[in-house]
């Protein structure tokens, strides 16, 4: 069940725990957006790990140096958060996170070694479908280590360890739909926001007790390979119309 992870099937945690989770995040990247559909220049949240940041700067920048006049110089508005992110206490955090995804159109996810791991990329990914914005991942480890000069392997795709469970004791009552997130110990329910959410539009509906994958639904891009220089812009738009943005 291409993207979906039954909780009850040892297999599907097994290929977690090996490291295999985008193996399962169902399908594959995506095309560029087409046809005559207008693209349009949207303001976008970059969700990343800090020890990457010379990698994520060389994103952050590059709609910069694209010919104004050039087909693929839609770019993006940047609304990252670009502090230390020191301020005290766990809530204050969330709200700087908050406040920061819903002033955009999109989470984009910069992919290194660790960004799975981190909670406030969890987090970050959780505001996208909380707030409705759209969600796509794109992995950086393919641009040279600005010391070592050299790229490096792709990290974990941190949507294929993020899903949305779907809770219905029977068929006469109401379905509801809660975040949850791949653990050490399998997948729990997401701590940091324990309300219900929407069903995201990108995403199957799950069966009662089960849980898709937030990879099954979006797209995963690779900025080296796929030429993210000129193509993020188009990436980013693209996401942000899967959810009517």
């Amino acid at each position: 069940m291409g993207g979906v992870f039954d909780p009850n099937n040892p297999f599907d945690s097994l290929l977690y725990r090996a490291g295999l989770a985008s193996a399962l995040r169902g399908e594959g990247a995506s095309t560029l957006l087409g046809g005559a559909i207008q693209a349009k220049k949207r303001k976008a949240f970059f969700s990343f790990h800090y020890d990457d940041i010379m990698r994520v700067n060389n994103v952050r920048k590059s709609w910069e140096f694209i010919e104004k006049d050039s087909s693929a110089s839609l770019g993006f508005y940047d609304f990252s958060l670009w502090e230390s992110r020191k301020r005290t206490g766990d809530n204050s955090l969330k709200n700087l996170i908050r406040d920061g995804v819903q002033n955009t159109s999109a989470v984009c996810v910069l992919v290194g070694n660790e960004t799975a791991l981190r909670r406030w990329v969890r987090y970050e990914i959780a505001r996208a479908v909380v707030d409705g914005r759209g969600l796509l991942s794109v992995h950086i480890n393919g641009i040279n280590h600005h010391k070592e000069r050299i790229p490096h392997p792709r990290g974990v795709n941190p949507l294929a360890c993020m899903g949305v469970g779907k809770e219905q004791s029977n068929a006469l009552m109401t379905p509801q739909y809660y975040l949850y997130e791949l653990r050490s110990t399998g997948w729990v329910r997401y701590a940091d926001y324990v309300q219900a959410v929407q069903l995201p539009p990108y995403l199957k509906d799950p069966a009662p007790g089960w849980i898709t994958f937030l990879s099954a639904g979006t797209d995963e891009y690779d900025y080296a390979a796929q030429d993210g220089h000129n193509n993020i812009g188009m990436w980013i738009d693209r996401a942000a119309k899967k959810v009517g943005r």
